[in-house]
């Protein structure tokens, strides 16, 4: 084995790593680790790549990577590229972290937003109509006037987080917590084929 084939093999060695992590941080954004495997694999590929291409990469079946294409399609962290001369649909991801972050951040939270303030609406519209039904007790009546104001202060929480969010979609966390001098500098990467 020669020395140029043993630097190779440390190199794909680390490479396999770092796609592990990147599949763990996806994970821990309550997203799958799939999602992480076919990012770093375009990552390394350095171009656009095709569903057979991402599943040889990954391990994946097709079928698989066309639901996780799909998934990530849909979360914003993944595109269709044109590439010339090809009849498949090649994939390209965002390759600016911190873009990324905030994608899957900012899309996870949102729906959380949103789902619980529509529960609350509903919560609320109940507990006015236990409220001033004729045969509520007094008892039932105060009960119900305080899940009410929880129920304002879980619509106010939910408000916050979406304030949040946009600080988020707007980048203005930026100017409370820059990016690395380094990284604000970079341009994002294009995929050119």
């Amino acid at each position: 084995m020669t020395k140029k084939t043993t630097l190779t093999e440390q190199l794909e060695h680390v490479k396999h790593r770092v796609s592990e992590q990147i599949a763990e941080n996806m994970k821990s954004y309550g997203y799958p680790a799939t999602i992480g495997r076919v990012i770093a694999a375009i990552y390394y590929a350095g171009r656009a790549l095709d569903l057979d291409e991402l599943a040889e990469h990954t391990g994946m079946s097709k079928t698989r990577m066309s639901q996780v294409l799909r998934e990530m399609t849909s979360y914003n962290i993944a595109e269709k590229a044109f590439v010339k001369g090809s009849r498949k649909d090649h994939y390209t991801v965002e390759e600016d972290y911190y873009q990324t972050f905030i994608t899957l951040f900012t899309g996870n939270w949102r729906e959380v937003t949103i789902r619980n303030k529509k529960i609350e609406q509903k919560i609320s519209e109940e507990l006015h109509d236990i409220y001033h039904d004729p045969e509520a007790t007094e008892e039932i009546k105060n009960e119900a006037k305080h899940l009410i104001e929880d129920s304002k202060a879980s619509v106010r929480y939910f408000e916050w987080i979406e304030r949040i969010v946009e600080l988020f979609d707007s980048h203005e966390i930026f100017n409370y917590v820059p990016k690395d001098p380094l990284d604000e500098n970079k341009k994002a990467y294009r995929f050119n084929d």
